[in-house]
């Protein structure tokens, strides 16, 4: 419920802020709920000079064999790169996704990074006026094979690789159709309008928490995140 209602807040922080360094950074610091599942330091940009927890790795395997690490150091500068090249790009949904992917691969923050990445690609592309939000697969089997492709989109050591990988997620993406029929409406509570809410929060195991914190690889260190889990459900009509 925490990973929800923060959510929430980070898109009226981003939608107060604009698609730009600072909104990006708003979204995360609205991660602010008491939960395990929030960073601790919501909004803080890594740096692992002087801060242990900000020196982090993700397997990007199954066996855990393979880890990718992203750079220790994140400045205001890596956001404004990933910012000024989706307003210089022609703004088509992939360019949004692309955000998404970039922003996930940078791993800018403590924790929530896959979430704030989401919510950013959709504050760029303004789905949050048209109501027609990106969101990851639905399919058990299609999410599976994104987060794969999003793995190797992280060990690609160039752009042709990157452009390859992100293809392969682009094709993986729900139909408007499928869309549609998984909008839930949400009550705003404002004399009895309602609005529609479509971000979720991402690669998360909730339910396997415990098992997976006891078995979690360790590489030096530094924080090795395991992303193979499965994607957060919601229970009605997702980091």
């Amino acid at each position: 419920m925490a990973i929800f209602e923060d959510t929430l807040k980070g898109i009226a922080a981003v939608k107060e802020k604009g698609f730009s360094v600072d909104g990006i950074i708003a979204i995360n610091s609205a991660f602010d709920s008491p939960s395990d599942e929030q960073p601790n330091w919501p909004g803080h940009l890594r740096n692992a000079y002087y801060n242990e927890d900000d020196r982090i790795g993700i397997t990007i395997d199954h066996s855990a064999k393979e880890t990718y690490f992203p750079p220790e150091i994140v400045r205001r500068d890596d956001l404004q790169k990933i910012v000024d090249n989706y307003k210089e790009s022609p703004k088509k949904e992939k360019d949004a996704w692309k955000v998404f992917a970039d922003l996930s691969k940078l791993q800018p923050f403590q924790d929530g990074n896959k979430r704030t990445a989401l919510i950013a690609a959709n504050a760029a592309y303004g789905t949050f006026e048209r109501e027609n939000y990106l969101v990851l697969p639905f399919n058990d089997l299609d999410r599976g094979e994104f987060t794969i492709s999003l793995m190797r989109y992280y060990d690609a050591k160039n752009p042709t690789d990157e452009a390859k990988y992100l293809d392969k997620m682009v094709d993986l993406l729900p139909s408007d159709r499928e869309r549609e029929l998984h909008r839930p409406i949400i009550s705003d509570g404002s004399q009895g309008k309602t609005r529609v809410a479509r971000v979720k929060p991402q690669f998360r195991n909730v339910e396997n928490k415990e098992s997976k914190e006891s078995t979690k690889p360790k590489i030096e260190s530094k924080q090795v995140k395991p992303p193979f889990c499965p994607l957060k459900h919601d229970r009605g009509p997702k980091r």
